[in-house]
């Protein structure tokens, strides 16, 4: 399958469907993305307050919902992975909140240079296909710690399923034998086998479940400019 086949775009004009975006959201199986969108705050909130519900986080831009993925450090260190120039693993935003939001934007204000910070992603229902039944039984049944959680990388809603990964947050906050760690490993490897790649470039704004696919980014040059606005939310 092309990676066309797995996107659904539009440009940016006042005769979006909103309907159509939000409909395209709750089936999960593309990625939507919207070319030539204003690169404002305010017109990147203002849209998405017309297909769902923001998530407002303390550490966002004037503890609102609009979060600056850049390279920026705080006495010397990096404040997070989003924050360096590090390649960033196949993951779920939030897999430690008491309640995960299910969509994610990222708005290209400024891309990294051609052959940097490309995104990646992995649609669930590839890697379904990829699982044996006691694979995926085995998923859904073994718990692993997500801070104060303990959470299933495969959950089963409505005869449909789910996925939860983070390796960071879980290797964080729990010790794990090599048994587990080369569980993980293996994991990895699978997801990156199903995984694609898509350059974002300036003024693209791409949406997508974070409950239905696992996304990442690859190594940014330490001096890179890169901006990428984040809006966690949820749509119904």
């Amino acid at each position: 399958m092309e990676v066309s086949d797995l996107l659904i775009s539009y440009k940016f004009d006042q005769n979006l469907s909103y309907p159509e975006i939000v409909n395209n959201l709750q089936k999960g199986d593309t990625l939507v993305i919207i070319e030539d969108f204003p690169l404002s705050d305010n017109d990147f909130q203002s849209f998405i307050n017309r297909i769902g519900v923001s998530i407002k986080e303390n550490r966002n831009n004037n503890g609102e919902s609009i979060f600056d993925v850049k390279i920026f450090k705080q006495n010397n260190f990096f404040t997070s992975i989003a924050n360096s120039n590090l390649a960033f693993p196949l993951h779920t935003d939030c897999a430690d909140l008491d309640s995960i939001p299910n969509c994610i934007g990222l708005l290209c204000i400024e891309p990294a240079s051609e052959s940097q910070g490309t995104n990646n992603f992995m649609f669930l229902n590839n890697l379904i296909k990829q699982l044996s039944k006691n694979e995926i039984k085995e998923l859904q049944n073994k718990k692993w710690k997500f801070r104060n959680h303990w959470r299933s990388i495969l959950t089963s809603v409505n005869k449909s399923y789910k996925i939860c990964y983070d390796r960071v947050t879980m290797e964080s906050f729990s010790k794990m034998n090599k048994t587990e760690i080369e569980e993980l490993n293996n994991l990895d490897k699978l997801f990156k086998s199903v995984s694609f790649k898509i350059k974002l470039k300036k003024g693209d704004l791409i949406l997508f479940r974070n409950d239905l696919m696992l996304h990442g980014r690859d190594e940014i040059d330490i001096n890179s400019n890169r901006l990428i606005k984040r809006i966690r939310f949820n749509v119904n």
